[in-house]
């Protein structure tokens, strides 16, 4: 058994090291942000989010994730953000600086925003990893790993909500994708074809005004660089002017998987966790995926007179 899960860790080790560098979040259905950069300053008020996952707790090596993140309106038509992301995985530590810009405009009843993102990121095995009876020591790719990678990348996105209740977004990760360091690595340094990665969400934000209520289901297609295909179907139900909100998240692609999510929104704080599950036979190894976020929103000055803003709150 210990041999067993040692050659599935090296397996998810080396999955890690050859995918997309973009992080798997849960909770992008209540901060686009983390997964669109077209969301950069949508809401019209300066935010910081802090956000934490724990996937697979109690199984050797598994993955954490630590993201910082700020975005927010300078002019009533540009935004800017920026963020920092850090990943452990096993003897694998990778680290993303980050910085968005976004075009924020309206057509009649729609809102729209278009933004790019730009990231350099660095990747580096533990030397340790050397001395691994698992690891070829004259992989190439392996000492890499050690010397340590440089990439930058870019991304695309544009996110849009119509008559304040039908919203879509789409965002193009490694829309440009290049390696900064010298190591002689044979690998493709652009995305191809531009539609070849991509994350796809649309939604319809449902008001009962009378109930003070608000039902919010939606849909998500994404397909990361070197990963299989995901849909996500979501539902969400927000009470008392989001003083309570739950959501749930169904994952029909390998075997099928679930996340659980709760939150509350209390003046400019916002607070979320979420419980992810899986129904495969490697359930039984962990203790599922945790993730937890915080936020701070703080209102943008007013603007000039007669300027035109967006909407404060995508769910208001």
């Amino acid at each position: 058994m210990k041999k067993a899960f040692s050659t599935l860790l090296f397996g998810l080790f080396a999955v890690a090291a050859f995918s997309q560098e973009q992080a798997v979040y849960s909770q992008y259905q209540v901060f686009p942000i983390l997964i669109n950069p077209g969301y950069t300053g949508f809401e019209n008020s300066h935010q910081l989010i802090a956000n934490a996952r724990s996937t697979w707790t109690g199984f050797p090596g598994k993955p954490t994730d630590y993201t910082l993140m700020y975005h927010g309106p300078v002019t009533d038509k540009l935004a800017l953000g920026a963020g920092v992301f850090s990943e452990k995985i096993g003897d694998l530590t990778t680290t993303k600086l980050q910085l968005n810009y976004a075009f924020r405009f309206k057509i009649q009843k729609a809102q729209i925003g278009l933004g790019l993102s730009t990231e350099f990121l660095r990747r580096q095995a533990s030397a340790d990893l050397l001395s691994d009876p698992l690891v070829d020591r004259n992989d190439s790719a392996v000492e890499s790993l050690v010397d340590g990678q440089q990439i930058f990348d870019a991304s695309i996105g544009t996110h849009i909500l119509f008559d304040e209740r039908f919203f879509v977004g789409l965002s193009l990760p490694n829309t440009i994708r290049t390696r900064l360091d010298e190591v002689p690595v044979e690998e493709q340094t652009s995305g191809g074809n531009l539609f070849q990665h991509y994350v796809f969400q649309m939604g319809y934000i449902l008001d009962v005004p009378s109930q003070n209520f608000k039902v919010v289901p939606s849909l998500t297609m994404r397909k990361f660089r070197d990963t299989p295909y995901q849909i996500d179907l979501n539902v969400q139900a927000r009470f008392l002017e989001d003083k309570l909100i739950a959501g749930l998240t169904y994952r029909p692609n390998s075997k099928g998987s679930a996340v659980f999510l709760i939150g509350s929104k209390y003046k400019q704080f916002q607070f979320f966790y979420s419980y992810d599950v899986a129904f495969s036979n490697f359930q039984q190894y962990n203790g599922g995926s945790h993730e937890l976020s915080v936020a701070c929103s703080l209102a943008r000055k007013s603007a000039k007179p007669g300027a035109a803003t967006p909407q404060t709150d995508l769910f208001q």
